[in-house]
């Protein structure tokens, strides 16, 4: 049950196999188990010990593979954060953290040493890349370390990363999630989307974002080979899938849609993919399933940083369902729970509410996180009589899939009615050229709150044909009052919607 157990086991059982591929870099499972090795060695020779904190200012890349497991073999706790945070943010999650080793990309170097003075506690900064200007050297600072797994007493239930949310609606938390739970979260994934000898995955969201280290995860514990992209850009992720012959990838709502709108996108050939996965508004599919070369089965789920990764499953014949049968109830859900897992919609009282009834998500599993870090009342909040609040609104029905209805903060009081975005942004993506859309509550004097339509679409459109579109299949409490146009969406590192920023756009405090 810790981390590293599979990378060391690749590394004694098929040591010359390919693990990692990084542009024109290929790592066998020896050579990254050795290099991981060789920083967690040449850190300890620095002073690091069992439960330190490693803050990690890296964008994706071999060297944060490498030290990921080198902290975790030490037994550390690594603290990967994007590296397109403002400094005051940084700042604060490292003070917080109380990290006594930083590792910085040199694109960040910068930021870092403009910072540096208010983060007394850090004692080792380590740059990564060519002229970062910074203490210690990645390249060099393990170079003829000990290649061998180091002696240390790492136990499942050790702390192995600290994970701070997006703060979108304020001060960022830090999740803090242990070996087990990292572990137990990939056996549940292969248990539930089997991966098969010779797979080979890909990899291009964040991996400091989170979801990437889960895919990260599952792809070593299941000992295939991994691509990993700098970056995500849809020529490059379509490259890399016709290139290595990519088997399973994984890509959100807004990156495929991104991928379905690259001009050479419908000449690609995409039948090396068997599953793509995180897809889970039907209407990002429509161009994959006209694609000539697409032969996937889709598979999509309910994540989260709290509740460990995916812990619903929706499975290609949900989605093969829903294709014939548009009105499908299981195909536009989120999935039914993992079999490791109960999930129940709660109601104010603490107790499952029967199908049909909105109300508060709630999990419990073995991939739950431990808390926030050092964060107690904010923990009681989520962490109560056994189960994680998530702060979802969901419905569970009669066989038992989840269908969200949105974060409990965003439900739109309109007219003394429950307004629920997630019913409405989809219907908004059946509109003809709209790309993206975010629905959104803002204060008005006869509503309480008016119903808003941000929208992100490829060309001109007429606000009041699609006011009038709405009409036509929402009831009126449901229906947008306005429509807002907007060039892109204020995304969070994972590609979330900052809500609060859409408002605060439409409302004038903010510009786009």
């Amino acid at each position: 049950m810790r981390l590293h157990a599979a990378l060391e086991h690749h590394a004694l059982t098929k040591p010359d196999a390919t693990a990692l591929i990084f542009g024109e870099r290929r790592l066998t499972w020896h050579a990254l188990n050795a290099a991981a090795n060789r920083f967690a060695h040449a850190l300890a020779a620095l002073g690091a010990r069992r439960g330190d904190r490693v803050m990690m200012l890296m964008a994706n890349s071999v060297q944060f593979v490498e030290a990921y497991y080198g902290l975790a073999k030490l037994g550390c706790i690594s603290a990967p954060v994007v590296p397109t945070l403002v400094g005051s943010e940084i700042a604060f999650i490292a003070n917080a953290l109380r990290a006594r080793f930083v590792i910085v990309d040199a694109a960040a170097a910068d930021l870092w040493r403009s910072i540096a003075a208010e983060v007394p506690a850090v004692e080792v900064v380590i740059g990564v890349g060519a002229g970062h200007g910074l203490e210690y050297d990645f390249a060099s600072f393990s170079l003829g370390a000990d290649e061998r797994n180091p002696d240390v007493t790492v136990d499942p239930n050790d702390d192995l990363t600290i994970k701070f949310t997006s703060g979108t609606t304020g001060t960022p938390k830090g999740c803090v999630r242990t070996h087990a739970n990292f572990t137990i979260a990939a056996l549940s994934m292969l248990t539930e989307i089997p991966l098969r000898e010779g797979e080979i995955g890909l990899i291009a969201q964040p991996m400091a974002a989170g979801m990437a280290v889960s895919f990260l995860t599952l792809y070593m514990f299941a000992g295939v080979t991994f691509v990993l992209l700098p970056t995500f850009e849809a020529g490059l992720y379509l490259d890399a899938v016709e290139r290595e012959r990519v088997s399973h990838a994984c890509a959100m709502d807004w990156t495929a849609r991104r991928l379905s709108a690259h001009p050479t996108f419908a000449e690609r050939d995409l039948s090396s993919i068997r599953i793509f996965h995180a897809i889970n508004q039907l209407e990002s599919l429509v161009p994959f399933y006209a694609q000539p070369t697409f032969k996937a089965g889709v598979t999509a789920g309910y994540a989260s940083s709290e509740a460990g990764g995916l812990v619903t499953y929706k499975l290609p014949s949900d989605f093969e369902r829903v294709r014939t049968n548009p009105d499908d109830l299981g195909g536009r859900s989120s999935g039914r729970p993992g079999r490791l897992y109960r999930i129940e919609v709660l109601g104010s009282d603490m107790r499952p509410l029967p199908p049909g009834e909105i109300g508060d998500l709630a999990i419990s599993g073995p991939s739950v996180f431990r808390g926030y870090w050092e964060r107690p009342e904010e923990t009681a909040k989520v962490l109560r009589d056994g189960w994680l609040i998530t702060g979802d609104l969901a419905m569970k029905d009669e066989g038992g899939y989840i269908h969200m209805r949105g974060r409990s903060r965003d439900v739109i009081r309109s007219g003394g009615m429950n307004v629920y975005p997630a019913e409405i942004e989809p219907l908004l993506l059946q509109y003809p050229g709209v790309a993206e859309a975010a629905v959104i509550g803002i204060p008005d004097r006869d509503w309480g709150e008016r119903v808003v339509a941000c929208l992100v679409a490829g060309a001109p459109h007429d606000a009041d044909a699609i006011l009038s579109y709405c009409r036509s299949r929402l009831a009126p409490h449901k229906r947008p009052k306005q429509i807002a146009f907007m060039e892109r969406m204020p995304l969070t590192a994972s590609g979330k919607v900052i809500k609060k920023d859409l408002a605060a756009i439409v409302t004038g405090e903010k510009s786009s």
